[in-house]
Parts: structure tokens; sequence; C-alpha cells
């Protein structure tokens, strides 16, 4: 028979227990969701065709795309995609499009062999069948390591494809990913299929994909080094990316929090090339402070519950941390890595707006801003809206500009923090740039 004491300290620790449990029995269930999901094998490497049009006024002019392969170095032709896929030349001068992701073994390709099945343009007394080219071949050297993302651009010119007035010879060639201008770059991380689009804002296209670990969400850029980080959540890893050569150079394990989800860069100093990312961590209420010049983890330091959003004010020192589920705001100062604040707010903080000596704190559930003065610690003032906020930006002469997701619309402010409208957007509007 156990002693009472023995029994009664056991019995008091089994909450414990079962939530420790709880947190393992969640992690492993997350992680076979994402091995389940994971769009191809481990040593697999990824192929995003995309498409656009050289016309800005093309002919209505459409085809159908019946089968993609890859033509291997010895003239092997390697099964890529099957159709139909269809293109209509109106469409396609609006906007670059995504083909097909395309799955193959690393290894050299001399390039793409794309089936055609039919054709036709509208003319005066309707829509008319064209003879089509049934084979167009594409030659691009292109090579593949295991586990890489590559993009390779096709360009399609429909004011030459036409000839004689009834054959469709499609005019078109392929452009394997190469690096842009940095300063045009803009990064996009997906989520569900682990790796970065890489947009060319000057050419409003995709022009490079980036494969990463399980799971990317937050990113911070470190521009004196034209370095990417990338918090990939379910692989609990940050990856490194040089953003002149577009790949991964390193890979830094997170040894603790749960759950990362978002990050924020702050440099040493204003003139020195390395500095600390702020990793905050849904599940374990806490934020991870890497050194990105020792690629370790340097420090925890524990913050609200189920932190939403981070930002950061480099001419501060400080980092700000919204806790959806304790309704607050946390600073973190950086000359220490200490707390310096827990500033309450209104009800689900869900992100947070750096302004001029403010700071504007999203408040899903109570449909409000709250508006905080770094320097006195506390509420200014609360603005009042329509729509549950939940991220945004102040752009364009200091307005602000607000997604409301759940809403699925957009909430303007002028510069003197007053609404002035809102409109309906797409469905779930997450993020904004300006």
């Amino acid at each position: 028979m156990f002693p009472h004491f023995l029994i009664r300290d056991a019995w008091m620790k089994i909450p414990g227990i079962v939530f420790l449990i709880s947190l393992f029995f969640l992690a492993s269930c997350e992680n076979m969701l994402v091995q389940e999901r994971r769009p191809y094998p481990a040593n697999s490497a990824r192929v995003l065709l995309y498409l656009h049009s050289t016309s800005s006024n093309p002919p209505d002019v459409d085809f159908t795309i019946s089968e993609i392969s890859l033509e291997t170095l010895d003239g092997r032709l390697i099964h890529a995609a099957a159709g139909p896929i269809e293109v209509n030349a109106l469409t396609l001068a609006a906007g670059q499009i995504l083909l097909k992701e395309v799955i193959v073994e690393p290894g050299a390709y001399r390039g793409i062999r794309i089936g055609l099945s039919s054709a036709s343009i509208r003319r005066t007394e309707g829509r008319a069948s064209l003879s089509v080219e049934r084979d167009l071949f594409l030659k691009e050297n292109i090579s593949l390591s295991p586990r890489e993302s590559q993009v390779v651009s096709l360009a399609w010119d429909p004011d030459n494809s036409v000839e004689k007035g009834y054959r469709f010879a499609p005019s078109m060639s392929a452009e394997a990913q190469t690096p842009s201008s940095r300063s045009l770059l803009v990064f996009v991380s997906n989520s569900g299929s682990n790796y970065i689009s890489v947009i060319d804002r000057s050419l409003e296209r995709v022009i490079g994909a980036i494969t990463v670990d399980e799971n990317p969400e937050g990113m911070a850029l470190n521009s004196t080094q034209d370095l990417l980080y990338v918090v990939n959540s379910s692989a609990r890893t940050i990856s490194v990316i040089d953003t002149a050569q577009l790949n991964v150079i390193e890979t830094i394990p997170l040894m603790v929090g749960l759950k990362p989800t978002d990050t924020v860069f702050m440099p040493d100093s204003p003139t020195s090339i390395d500095g600390r990312l702020y990793i905050i961590n849904r599940m374990s209420n806490d934020v991870t402070v890497v050194g990105t010049s020792s690629k370790r983890v340097i420090k925890t330091i524990p913050v609200g519950t189920l932190p939403s959003a981070i930002a950061a004010d480099a001419a501060r020192r400080e980092v700000y941390v919204a806790n959806e589920r304790s309704n607050n705001l946390t600073i973190i100062r950086t000359s220490d890595d200490s707390v310096a604040a827990q500033i309450p707010v209104d009800k689900r903080p869900m992100g947070i707006i750096p302004g001029k000596d403010k700071l504007y704190v999203l408040n899903e559930g109570s449909y409000n801003i709250s508006v905080v003065s770094p320097s006195l610690r506390k509420v200014t003032a609360t603005i009042a809206l329509t729509d549950p906020p939940e991220r945004g930006i102040r752009a364009f002469d200091g307005r602000l500009y607000v997604a409301n997701t759940t809403a699925d619309s957009i909430t303007f402010l002028s510069s003197l923090d007053v609404m002035t409208r809102t409109i309906k957007a797409g469905g779930g509007p997450i993020a904004m740039a300006g």
C-alpha cells in the first residue's frame, strides 16, 4: 500500500502528465498529416511550369495541351503531366498562369515536350478549328538536384502562332530559373507545398522556387547580407536562403518551442551584418531567440498565451508580440532579451502594425484597433471597426489598410486614423503589401 502523500502527489501530477501526453499526441498527429499531404517523395525534384504571353492585345486563340514530358539527355521521355490543360490567349494576356506542378526524378534534361490535341481561333463568323502541330519540343537545359524546386517559364507569342490562317504552330520558348535583381524580388511562403515562390515585381511573374522544410510560414529578411530566413513550422527549423543565388545555404534546427510560426530580424547594431531572429511559438507561449552568426538558440522568452503576431522596431531596440488568448501585448527589450512590459488590449489580438511612435494592435474578437504608445506602455486610443481585423499595413502617407480575414473584406483608414470605408475582397484575405 502506497503512503498517502505519494498517492496525493501522483494524483496532483496527473493533469500535467495528461497535458504533456496531449501535446505529444497533437504533435504526432500534425506530423502524420504533414507526411500524408507531402506532395512528392523526399528525393524527387519539382518543376513548376508557368506560361505567359508576349502579347498585350492577342487574337482570340485557344489550344489544349494533352501531355507534358521532360526529355533526358539520351532522348528518353519522362512523363510529367497529363491533360487536358486549356489555354486561352485573352485570359493569358491578363497575367502569368501555372500550367502544372511536375514531380520528376533528379537529373539533367534537355527540354520539354508538349503534346497538343486541338486549337481554335475566333473569327467574324464565329470560332474556327485550326489544324494542330501535334508535338512541340522546347529546348532548354534543366538540371535538377534531389528535393530541388525550379521554375521553367514558357513564353508564348499568340500573334505569330497561326500559319496561313488555318494551322496552329505555337511560337513558344522555355527559360529555366535564373536569379533577377534582388531589389525587385518578392518572396511568398507556400505553407502547404513546402517551397518559397520568388516573384519579380518588374515582370509581375514568378521567376523562381526554392524548396524548404515542412510547413514554411513566417519570413524575415537580412538585407545587409541578402539572406532570407524562413520558419518551417512543422519541421521546427529555419531555412537560410541566399537571395542572390535563390538556394538554401543552411538549415538551423529549433530545439525549443512548439509550433513556431512567425519571425522578425533585429540587427545587432545599425551597421551590423548579423543580428538575432525572434520567433513566436504558438503552442508553448514563448519566443525563441536565435543568433544569425552562431546559428544557435540564445534564449527563450515567455510571453502571453497563444502568441499570434510579432513586429520589431530597430530604432527603439524592441520586439512586440500580440497574444491572442491572454489579450495583451508583450514588449521585449532586445538589449538584454527581457520582457519590458505586458500591456492589456482588447479581445483576440491577431496583428500588429508599427507606426510612428505608436503601435496598432488589431483585435479580431472586439472589432477594433488598440493604439499603443510604446513609450508610455499603455493603450492611448481605440479605433472602432465594422469588421474583425487580422492583418494590415501602414503605407501611402501614413494610411492604414486592414485585412478582415473572416469577413472577406478590406478596411481603409485615413492618416488621422479615421475609418473611411470597407470593401469586399477575395476569400480569406490574410496579408498585404504596398
